[in-house]
């Protein structure tokens, strides 16, 4: 890879960190699609003030 080339990066010793960013990267966006879903499914009482904090939360 171009990328490690010019880094001077051990393709070997980065594994463990592209598998960790991998990872992460994947529960971010578990997360975020959560949280869009909360937000367009509120019932209740606490509509209007749930709904608004999704928001704020995944707009973040």
């Amino acid at each position: 890879m171009k990328t490690l080339d010019y880094l001077q990066l051990d393709p070997k010793g980065t594994e463990s960190t592209v598998e960790g960013l991998q990872k992460l990267l994947a529960n971010l966006q578990l997360y975020y699609t959560n949280l869009r879903g909360f937000h367009w499914n509120v019932k209740g009482i606490q509509f209007f003030g749930a709904h608004e904090k999704y928001e704020e939360y995944y707009d973040e």
